[in-house]
């Protein structure tokens, strides 16, 4: 849901940069408490407006504030008074999750998604982060969303022609850097959740990838265990290849 936040300063001679600052810890603790998602804007002309991504019409509510954001709202309350103003709905976004039960999502992204990196594998839609528990010691998402940035920006280098050793590997290696922080990040959801978690492995598309002609269906070896994984219907539009022992999927795309 694309919104717009219309902040007008309570006082009519105000601090600019007090303001500015305000607003800047208070959108970047709403992003990392997934209230809103990325690629937010913060304007102004005579008052400020935020404009922003709500993963669902209530997700600016107060009961979903975490430690961070009850904090800056405080600020915010204080130095400003502030409606919100529904737009439309984002066609780089889509719908999320109602589920009240999940019996699995899976973990991925890519370079342009800017929804949750979680996706219920019952609705097919994307889980908002504040409806799951917290990663490790932390009181937000701060790993979560670190790492969705940094794999959108690996797969944009790959993406961009700098298909070289490095970028391949950090993106199909289960052992490079950026495989290991969202496997952690996987199992640590695994073990808070009463539901599968799926950790999906990417496909570079250079050959790498070891599959087997199942019919006209392509079934991709896990590339941990090296068994032949089973190709699962999650929903009508989306399936996928799945190992359970090593909670990895995979969707492999046939080199020409």
């Amino acid at each position: 849901m694309f919104c717009k936040i219309d902040l007008i300063p309570k006082e009519d001679k105000f601090d600019y940069d007090k303001m500015v600052d305000a607003l800047w810890d208070f959108s970047s603790v709403l992003y990392y408490n997934g209230q809103i998602l990325k690629n937010y804007k913060l304007i102004f002309d005579k008052i400020f407006t935020l404009y922003v991504n709500f993963p669902k019409t209530d997700s600016f509510d107060e009961k979903y504030d975490n430690v961070y954001v009850k904090r800056e709202r405080a600020k915010i309350k204080e130095l400003f008074d502030y409606e919100v103003t529904y737009l439309g709905r984002n066609l780089l976004s889509t719908d999320y999750c109602e589920c009240k039960k999940r019996s699995a999502i899976e973990m991925q992204t890519d370079l342009i998604d800017i929804d949750s990196v979680f996706t219920c594998c019952d609705c097919g839609k994307p889980v908002a982060l504040y409806e799951l528990p917290f990663c490790d010691e932390e009181k937000e998402y701060w790993c979560v969303n670190n790492w969705q940035q940094n794999f959108s920006s690996m797969h944009r280098l790959w993406m961009n022609g700098l298909c070289d050793r490095y970028t391949g590997n950090q993106l199909v290696n289960l052992d490079s850097a950026l495989n290991r922080d969202g496997l952690s990040i996987a199992e640590d959801m695994r073990k808070k959740l009463d539901c599968k978690v799926y950790y999906n492995a990417f496909d570079d598309l250079t050959g790498k990838v070891k599959y087997n002609m199942v019919g006209d269906t392509a079934i991709r070896y896990c590339p941990k265990c090296g068994n032949l994984m089973r190709r699962v219907k999650f929903t009508e539009n989306y399936e996928v290849d799945v190992c359970d022992p090593c909670n990895l999927t995979s969707d492999v795309i046939q080199n020409p």
